[in-house]
């Protein structure tokens, strides 16, 4: 196996067998997050430093206390011996499952760096300033949309660890019967 294979980066831009792993977040769903960030942008007349301290912050800080223990949580169902199995069927193999995980870590991270930046009033003070409404009214779009898509993202991770839970234990009570044996 070559060490490219086992990237993240080459996952995240061409893939490991199935879909390169950005198409997860640039897909129809990121409309959906811009138009969010778009509503969220013009109902909110606070500056970004102000939204960001008042609310996002310590929301995202909930973001990734939940993400990272279903992420615990699924790391342990991923080294089971039924997903290893189900792995086999998936187009982008074990990676898939692995890689799905991190992505949303690194969401969810960017996201809390970003907003980090509103909050220490670097688009308030420094660039692009409200002096700059167009831009700035862009930059805020852009941050809520992020949030917006770190809701989803964590949303698919405790989704994704409950999904490897459910369908560990129906393989280990198949007792590895397949179709053919179950219905004889």
């Amino acid at each position: 196996m070559e060490s490219e294979e086992i990237s993240y980066w080459h996952w995240l831009f061409r893939g490991s067998g199935g879909k390169p792993g950005y198409r997860r977040l640039i897909n129809k769903w990121l409309l959906f997050h811009l138009l969010i960030g778009s509503l969220v942008s013009l109902a909110v007349s606070d500056a970004l430093a102000s939204a960001a301290n008042t609310v996002l912050l310590p929301l995202a800080g909930i973001f990734i206390g939940l993400s990272f223990a279903w992420v615990g949580n699924a790391q342990a169902l991923l080294q089971s011996a039924e997903i290893k199995k189900l792995s086999h069927y998936h187009a982008g193999g074990y990676r898939e499952y692995v890689f799905v995980f991190q992505m949303a870590v690194l969401t969810i991270l960017a996201t809390l760096i970003l907003w980090g930046l509103a909050g220490l009033r670097v688009f308030d003070a420094a660039w692009p300033t409200i002096a700059h409404p167009k831009v700035y009214f862009i930059v805020k779009v852009i941050l809520f949309c992020l949030a917006s898509m770190s809701i989803r993202e964590c949303w698919h991770v405790v989704m994704g660890a409950q999904m490897l839970l459910l369908v560990q234990n129906k393989i280990t009570n198949s007792g590895g019967k397949d179709r053919d044996e179950e219905r004889q």
